[in-house]
């Protein structure tokens, strides 16, 4: 017993220590490396050229946003069927390759996760709070920080991960949300705030954001890249304000201002939404005309907060 038992720790030993044996995996180790970048280098050219135009088709229409009766439901799932839909047309916010070549599927869905990331913000801080404990929910907490982590890291997270975390922890909240209703507030985990200051908060906030991408000069090549983070951020808005309609509306009509105010802005949000030409061209007026039509929507929002605030 002994004597086997020496003999395997010196085969083990003259193992470890054998330069033939570790010539032989420093070769393998080597070869791999050399495969996995060319293949990324022949990813990079000329295989995501093919690939990246079936991950850039935008569409002009809008998906129904679906109402629920309980209060605060249609906002709430409004952010997690918005992100949901991103997640099934193909994510590519973080598709090294396909956003080198034609871009326009990505800087639409990032301009969506921008005003989603609003709206998350909103709920965290606003519309969700539970002032009665002075807490925010705990999911909701987590689930801004996960749409929050950064999508251009190409390698060290996946933001689809942290996208499905997001829905996971919205999915959370809206069970404690209904299973505490009927609970008194000061032992709620999870509520839902109505009111008009609530709203105008949050609609300053997404009209900043709005104007924040207004902003800046474009070139023949970055012009596409503006129309589409601009639409992206028409779109999650209107979702969004679709949800509002529901659960705001009559706060608005006590306030005066929803026929004056908010439904004008609704019918400026689908003319906007509905320009998508196949090829963004400046001197066809494209970009111009979303930006100034984006602009009035700033402004329309600034009027209504206005209205949410003094009216």
């Amino acid at each position: 017993m002994k004597e086997h038992v020496k003999d395997l720790g010196e085969n083990i030993f003259w193992y470890i220590f054998n330069v033939k044996e570790w010539s032989i995996f420093i070769k393998r180790l080597v070869s791999l490396i050399v495969a996995g970048l060319l293949l990324l280098v022949l990813w990079l050219f000329p295989a995501s050229l093919f690939v990246a135009p079936f991950y850039s088709i935008t569409t002009g229409d809008l998906k129904p946003v679906k109402i629920y009766e309980k209060e605060g439901f249609t906002t709430i799932n409004s952010v997690k069927h918005g992100l949901e839909d991103l997640l099934n047309q193909g994510l590519v916010t973080n598709f090294v390759g396909v956003r080198t070549w034609i871009d326009n599927k990505y800087f639409e869905p990032v301009g969506q996760i921008e005003m989603y990331r609003i709206a998350m913000n909103a709920l965290e801080n606003h519309l969700a709070r539970n002032r009665g404990t002075g807490g925010a929910n705990e999911h909701l907490v987590q689930a801004r920080a996960d749409i929050y982590s950064d999508y251009e890291q190409p390698i060290f997270t996946s933001y689809t991960t942290r996208l499905n975390d997001t829905v996971d922890n919205l999915d959370k909240y809206l069970l404690e949300l209904d299973q505490d209703s009927n609970k008194d507030m000061s032992k709620k985990r999870a509520v839902f705030i109505v009111n008009s200051d609530n709203l105008a908060e949050v609609l300053e906030r997404i009209k900043q954001q709005l104007q924040t991408n207004l902003v800046g000069d474009t070139n023949l090549l970055t012009e596409d890249d503006k129309f589409y983070k601009i639409r992206g951020n028409l779109i999650a808005t209107y979702n969004f304000m679709v949800a509002i309609d529901k659960d705001f509306k009559n706060k608005m009509i006590d306030k005066t201002a929803y026929n004056e105010n908010f439904l004008p802005i609704m019918e400026s949000l689908e003319k906007a939404i509905n320009h998508n030409p196949i090829v963004v061209l400046e001197f066809m007026g494209h970009v111009s005309k979303i930006e100034k039509e984006a602009n009035v929507i700033a402004q329309k929002l600034l009027e209504l907060r206005d209205k949410l605030k003094n009216g």
